[in-house]
């Protein structure tokens, strides 16, 4: 089932990390929780990840194993337990849902990304003008909340570009998000001339889902699966009843079959940017 707020991939390292020292000292998680005064349910909250656990209980642990906190790994452990305490730049925007922030986390962590839209163009392909008309549908009409959330998607864009540990992303996306016209003939024409022009990255890899190809087992809706080096892979799913997380081996499972199906019925990469230009160029 889902979580409503899943542990992050640092608390997750982190956790496991406890774990094993742990393990070396050869403590039950009662034990070990006696030994700081607290309970082995809370510790394993701790190992999972679940718990965000302070820099002062890492370092209570670290004498319970025996580990000294002035050199390695309790150094590096403490040192992780006071990043986890500062907030990332999505958690300093109060427009955000606290759901789509953890996604983000994960997002600024994920080595593979995929994600399927049957309606729009995905948000980390978005251009700013495409973003702004996209998000300004519905009730909210604060300009202000409109740009924050707006800002906020284009960095998320960030982690395409940079240097180190830059991510892998595969889209697929139904013929039907090329023809909405989002903000407009002019915003609409942009918006597919800059998909076009991502598809050509080295990381970025953009399938599009013909009509002529039918019906097929995403008809539900979009979804998005984040593959991370250490952890599971999470799935995440935004609904008209708010955002959904997958976590459980099945789930994800069954989201990566559906994706491998959609990537079977969708044109290859080259036609799919063939006839992104060919949309393109009919709406210059």
């Amino acid at each position: 089932m889902a979580r409503f707020t899943p542990a992050t991939p640092r608390s997750r390292r982190l956790g496991r990390e406890l774990r094993r020292l742990r393990d070396a000292a050869k403590l039950t998680l009662e034990q070990a929780g006696k030994s700081v005064d607290s309970s082995g349910s809370r510790i394993q909250r701790i190992e999972s990840g679940d718990i965000k656990v302070r820099p002062g209980d890492v370092m209570e642990l670290l004498v319970a194993y025996g580990v000294a906190i002035d050199s390695e790994p309790g150094s590096s452990l403490l040192a992780m337990a006071r990043d986890l305490r500062e907030p990332g730049w999505w958690q300093r925007l109060d427009s955000l849902s606290s759901r789509y922030a953890t996604m983000i986390a994960y997002e600024e962590e994920a080595s593979e990304i995929f994600n399927f839209e049957p309606v729009l163009i995905p948000g980390l392909l978005q251009t700013e003008a495409y973003a702004r008309a996209v998000i300004s549908v519905g009730q909210e009409t604060n300009d202000e909340v409109i740009a924050q959330r707006v800002s906020a998607r284009m960095t998320r864009q960030a982690i395409l570009s940079r240097k180190d540990n830059r991510p892998k992303l595969d889209v697929a996306i139904s013929e039907a998000a090329l023809m909405v016209e989002v903000g407009g003939v002019e915003v609409m024409a942009e918006q597919l001339d800059h998909l076009a022009k991502s598809a050509a990255r080295p990381n970025i890899t953009v399938r599009v889902l013909r009509f002529a190809a039918g019906a097929h087992m995403a008809n539900h809706g979009g979804f998005l699966i984040l593959g991370l080096n250490e952890d599971p892979p999470l799935g995440y799913i935004d609904t008209l009843a708010g955002a959904l997380f997958l976590e459980s081996r099945n789930e994800t499972d069954r989201l990566r079959l559906v994706y491998d199906h959609l990537k079977e019925l969708a044109m290859s990469p080259a036609e799919s940017v063939s006839f992104i230009k060919e949309r393109s160029h009919a709406m210059a």
